[in-house]
């Protein structure tokens, strides 16, 4: 499989509760500088319940005025001080991928999808989502992530 290739599934996504930080962001290349820091302060605030880190998600709606982030982890507890509370609607339906490895080629793999999607005759219907399936090594070459795309 080259990098223009991305095995897609369609499936429905659940609404997710999640303790978050959000920021909007006018250049992509500052998505980064936000991405990282923000994780690590709300899994800072979380603590550590066994299975409360255990699903790390960022969602970005584009707009005209930026790129609203959403980076956070799946939380049922309380409202905790530094982070926001904040509902990922359900979506019946969405069209994901899987990126292997590092983020550096994340765009590549999402360039795919959306390919994918306009040869299924469908529009992205929403914000997209990443699922961070494995994320622990530092050089990022074994991470696992799950790209999701509503569609209509």
């Amino acid at each position: 499989m080259h990098m223009s290739e991305i095995d897609v599934t369609e499936k429905p996504l659940p609404a997710v509760r999640l303790a978050a930080r959000r920021t909007v962001v006018v250049e992509q290349r500052e998505i980064p500088d936000f991405v990282g820091p923000a994780f690590a302060a709300v899994a800072e605030a979380v603590g550590g319940p066994a299975g409360a880190l255990a699903t790390p998600i960022a969602q970005y709606d584009m707009g005209e005025a930026g790129t609203e982030i959403t980076v956070g982890y799946a939380y049922d507890g309380p409202e905790l001080p530094g982070v926001e509370i904040v509902e990922l609607p359900a979506a019946d339906r969405a069209v994901c991928g899987i990126h292997l490895g590092s983020m550096e080629r994340i765009a590549q793999s999402w360039q795919a999808l959306q390919s994918a999607i306009a040869a299924r005759g469908m529009v992205p219907a929403g914000p997209c989502r990443e699922l961070y399936v494995r994320a622990e090594s530092d050089d990022q070459s074994d991470w696992v992530t799950e790209l999701q795309q509503p569609v209509a």
